[in-house]
């Protein structure tokens, strides 16, 4: 299986027509889009990114990020994409059942952006998985290399982490934080940072038998 995950799009539709260029004749299994698809823009504006994006895919999946209108949050199915914050959806690779755990938004900012959790919000939100599970959460875990900002701050999320320390997802996909594009570790777990496509970066993943992971970096 093949996916596309883009995270932090912030409303950028020049870089996400080039992506669906790239990719237009070579459908993908499933389009992950991991937040932060307006710059504090409506629902049209959400729309319009994720029509495109939607078309690469035989099925796509997103979460709200922390920029995106807070109404977003209230939409099952936006452009042919659905929203998975505080859900768990169920997937089938090589005649096996693996699950998604979405969750959107961040935790609280000191920029008072438009969707933001306390932590103990969070707590409420995340259910209890179904296992091999994928957790796609926009906001990183707390002490990670994808939760550290250019100032060296750690800025994830502390309920996050002890999710994935409690239930052990084969794979955490996260965003919100731009400079920490990359790749790190939390016990068995992988977590990976795509970096931001307003930037150009994006990932894909392939997930092969016996539930075998390989992450490529890619910038368009």
């Amino acid at each position: 299986m093949k996916i596309l995950v883009v995270s932090d799009i912030h409303g950028n539709r020049t870089r996400t027509r080039k992506l669906y260029n790239l990719y237009k004749e070579d459908k993908f299994d499933i389009i992950l889009i991991n937040g932060d698809i307006t710059q504090f823009q409506g629902i049209d504006a959400a729309e319009e990114i994720l029509s495109i994006l939607t078309r690469l895919g035989k099925k796509a999946y997103f979460v709200p990020g922390n920029c995106d209108p807070p109404k977003l949050l209230t939409f099952n199915e936006l452009a042919g994409a659905t929203n998975i914050h505080g859900k768990i959806v169920e997937l089938n690779i090589n005649l096996k059942t693996i699950y998604i755990v979405g969750l959107g938004g961040s935790i609280v900012t000191p920029f008072h952006t438009w969707i933001e959790f306390e932590e103990e919000e969070y707590k409420k939100i995340l259910p209890e998985p179904k296992k091999p599970f994928i957790l796609m959460a926009h906001n990183p875990p707390y002490n990670t290399k994808i939760d550290r900002t250019w100032r060296r701050v750690n800025a994830g999320s502390k309920v996050i982490r002890e999710y994935i320390e409690k239930f052990e997802p084969i794979l955490g996909i996260h965003g919100h934080i731009h400079e920490a594009r990359g790749e790190d570790r939390i016990g068995n777990s992988v977590i990976f940072n795509p970096g931001a496509l307003q930037a150009g970066y994006y990932a894909i993943v392939k997930i092969e038998k016996e539930l075998s992971l390989h992450i490529e970096f890619n910038k368009v």
